[in-house]
């Protein structure tokens, strides 16, 4: 959580705004790419087909992420009668977000070893600029699997929901539906009890495990 009405606070929340914005454009841009590539072609009139932040932030939501440390983008809106399979459409819209975000957190991870083994950024920085921007690629890695595993989360309005509903059997499919219609006491109760932090840690340490093998710090 960010305190931006503390000095402190408000240069923590810049310092971390680069990789916060990417995370967030990457996770929406890919929701619209794979939608326009599935026959969608809205999200270019729509101009989501960019990584433009302006075009993929919500304005509520980016608040939350400043006062309460949670929030959201611009919901990408699809049209699922331009699926030739309009269930797998769905879900492959749904899960190019999350993968998206893991898949940049992996690139994040090999580009930073580069620079650690060719000297070019020091673990231990020497200079401010060598510090920042070590730090930057670290909060751009933990953003991103953030991301991903939280919306992955098999429960409405979460992308994971919807991954979910497409393998489920069809006599649970309803179950899905029900669950939807309560989405937002389920987003308040995850994010007020702080249940949805403890759900998601697990996997958060899991992955940044595996990540942190590769740069070996």
């Amino acid at each position: 959580m960010f305190n931006i009405f503390s000095q402190s606070g408000l240069i923590s929340f810049l310092y971390t705004l680069p990789a916060l914005l990417l995370s967030l454009s990457i996770h929406e841009f890919a929701h619209a790419y794979v939608a326009y590539k599935l026959g969608d072609k809205s999200q270019k009139t729509l101009g989501r087909l960019t990584l433009d932040p302006l075009k993929h932030i919500d304005p509520i939501g980016f608040l939350c992420i400043a006062l309460i440390g949670f929030g959201w983008g611009k919901p990408v809106l699809i049209d699922d009668r331009n699926f030739k399979n309009r269930a797998k459409g769905t879900m492959l819209v749904s899960l190019a977000g999350p993968a998206s975000n893991l898949i940049l957190a992996i690139l994040f991870t090999i580009i930073l070893k580069i620079l650690i083994v060719t000297g070019a950024i020091s673990i231990v920085a020497t200079s401010s600029v060598a510090s920042i921007l070590f730090n930057m690629f670290i909060l751009t890695i933990q953003f991103n699997v953030v991301f991903a595993v939280f919306n992955m989360l098999p429960i409405p309005p979460f992308d994971g929901s919807k991954v979910l509903h497409y393998f489920l059997p069809y006599k649970y499919k309803n179950i899905m539906y029900t669950l939807q219609k309560y989405s937002f006491v389920i987003l308040l109760v995850l994010v007020l009890t702080n249940l949805g932090s403890i759900i998601i840690s697990p996997f958060i340490n899991g992955i940044m495990y595996l990540l942190n093998i590769i740069l070996k710090i």
